[in-house]
């Protein structure tokens, strides 16, 4: 389906303040004498920044090609960013307080891209053919990832949130909170799916 040029605008808007908030995260590290695989590697470690850099290109390849992402992927990267935004503001917001440039990327990252790309979800994306089983589907990502960042924080001691971490939660903790999360990932699809069918009626 093409994007009208309101959409694709939208669209360039939203991969620019994406993949702009990375580029800059990794300017400012190459500055503070970090070197460029270090950098990459180290902001791999976060979930955030995976779906970020995610959503950035999924709206730039959009608008390269001047047409709508996948009727599920669309769907499944707007789930996986606004869960970004809900955890973060959830979990982890009150002990974490960036200042300055960092601050701004903060707020990029967290709040103004999730919120950018439900509403572009919301009054643009194609809907049709989405099921309550998709959901499912997507939730591999986030459990995977987060197999990913435990397997990582064992091998060097660094784990990137503390619901992970089994040296302070406890591996019972952290299977707890994987299902928790999982459950609440496999909400917010299911939502999305519901608004979908709603909105073909």
């Amino acid at each position: 389906m093409t994007l009208t040029s309101t959409q694709r605008l939208f669209a360039a808007l939203i991969a620019i303040a994406a993949l702009g908030a990375q580029i800059t995260q990794t300017v400012l590290d190459l500055g503070e004498g970090m070197g460029l695989l270090e950098s990459l590697w180290r902001q791999a470690r976060y979930f955030t920044v995976l779906m970020v850099v995610t959503t950035g290109v999924t709206f730039a390849l959009m608008v390269m090609r001047r047409a709508h992402a996948s009727v599920g992927w669309m769907a499944a990267v707007t789930t996986w960013i606004v869960m970004v935004g809900i955890v973060y503001h959830a979990l982890l917001a009150a002990d974490h307080n960036p200042t300055g440039i960092n601050a701004v990327i903060n707020e990029i990252q967290h709040t103004a891209v999730p919120i950018a790309t439900l509403v572009f979800w919301v009054a643009f994306a194609p809907k049709a053919g989405l099921t309550f089983m998709q959901p499912l589907v997507w939730v591999i990502c986030p459990l995977g990832y987060s197999i990913y960042a435990m397997v990582r924080g064992l091998f060097d001691g660094r784990f990137p949130y503390f619901f992970l971490n089994p040296e302070t939660t406890g591996w019972l903790g952290v299977f707890a909170y994987m299902v928790g999360l999982g459950a609440l990932f496999y909400v917010a699809g299911a939502l999305l799916v519901l608004v979908a069918k709603r909105a073909a009626r």
